[in-house]
């Protein structure tokens, strides 16, 4: 950067950006007319240490090629050294965390378990731990991490669940999907209801169904996202207000292709009749660890919405002396507009002390992963918030 942009760049925050060492000798090459081999040769060094030198790749270097660089690009050595030493900073950093920053990880992160989840690799690299926290909860920095608030609806009193900082992380890490999201659709509850006739249809489609439910219900405000579950955590899903707005968590705990429908119809009870409760206490999670028996109504009435609008008892009725006549059940299947294996598996809830019933339910169960993989939020692989939502995006937005 010339210096009579340095001060007025310093004024406005490094609009300007630094070119680097290769950006410097490509620009060379190229006014000069003459090939990277060629100016390989008037440097007196091999084409391959030299890229090596201009990215920063190779730490060992003759000291003679920086001079021959500085008047090769017709800059000051100081300039063309820092510009090396940027390149070689970037590709073997040297800076370590700081103290706070670990004494902060150990205090507010379960490490044992984000490493069981796939979240970090291990547990004692804390500059790894922090990359890949902040790239997944959408940080700058792992100090800028908060617990969420525990005023949970329908809880009574204080409520402590075990595994608290796992659940914390879960939690905050749904809330970055939302973020990143940015639904722009107002909530509108009285078109919610207009499209429930529709949405049980798409149960058919393994392949696409989940996908298209949850465009349709973006473009009514509800923001619907796809998140594994963690160790330790029975979590099947949550429903939380964000920016004023309904946003549903569904997970893959039970692994099922048809309890991925179950848990988000349950959630979606949630938003029709809970709302204005989640509204004010920020968000319910639906799990299995939570006793009180104010939790323990309203998931058994979000229960039998969901059942009841899948595949009602009255229907199981029907069918659950049929159930190992294959083609009877996709006929009927077929006819109530459902996927076979909601069927299976809602008989199966309908005679839980039925063995053969589960065993039926376990064979037509289509796995949940498929869909997780391609539309859900992987808690693994240190991606960065944007890049994870990229998918979801490009459907929400097409």
């Amino acid at each position: 950067m010339d210096d009579k942009y340095k001060e007025v760049d310093a004024l406005l925050g490094g609009l300007f950006p630094s070119q680097t060492l290769r950006e410097l000798f490509d620009y060379k090459v190229q006014a000069l007319g003459v090939s990277p081999t060629t100016a390989a040769r008037i440097l007196g060094v091999q084409l391959r240490a030299l890229n090596g030198i201009l990215n920063g790749t190779q730490k060992v270097i003759d000291i003679t090629i920086i001079s021959k660089l500085a008047s090769f690009v017709q800059l000051p050595r100081e300039k063309i050294v820092n510009l090396y030493l940027d390149g070689v900073e970037k590709h073997f950093p040297t800076s370590t965390i700081s103290a706070t920053k670990v004494e902060f990880i150990k205090s507010y992160f379960d490490l044992a378990a984000l490493r069981k989840a796939g979240w970090i690799e291990n547990i004692t690299d804390f500059a790894h731990i922090e990359k890949r926290l902040t790239a997944r909860l959408g940080l700058k920095s792992i100090l800028e991490y908060r617990k969420p608030a525990v005023d949970v609806a329908f809880c009574v009193g204080t409520y402590e669940p075990k595994n608290e900082l796992t659940r914390a992380v879960w939690i905050k890490a749904a809330q970055a999907c939302f973020t990143e999201i940015d639904n722009l659709y107002p909530y509108d509850r009285a078109e919610l209801v207009k499209l429930f006739p529709r949405l049980r249809w798409f149960t058919t489609n393994e392949e696409h169904g989940l996908a298209e439910v949850i465009k349709l219900l973006h473009r009514v405000g509800v923001t619907v996202v796809l998140q594994p579950s963690m160790p330790g955590l029975q979590l099947r899903g949550a429903t939380f207000n964000h920016d004023g707005k309904p946003c549903v968590v569904v997970t893959d705990f039970v692994g099922f292709y048809p309890t991925l429908w179950f848990a988000l119809f349950h959630e979606l009870f949630h938003v029709l009749f809970d709302w204005d409760d989640i509204k004010l206490n920020q968000y319910h999670i639906t799990d299995d660890e939570n006793k009180q028996l104010s939790v323990q109504e309203r998931e058994r009435e979000a229960n039998n919405f969901a059942g009841e609008y899948l595949f009602s008892r009255e229907k199981v009725a029907q069918i659950k002396y049929h159930l190992h006549d294959d083609e009877y059940v996709t006929r009927f299947a077929a006819d109530n507009q459902v996927h076979p294996s909601i069927i299976y598996t809602q008989c199966a809830f309908a005679m839980p002390k039925n063995r053969s019933a589960w065993i039926l339910a376990r064979k037509h169960s289509p796995s949940a992963g498929h869909t997780i993989s391609q539309y859900g939020f992987a808690l693994e692989n240190g991606e960065l918030i944007a890049e994870l939502t990229k998918p979801l995006k490009s459907l929400l937005y097409a």
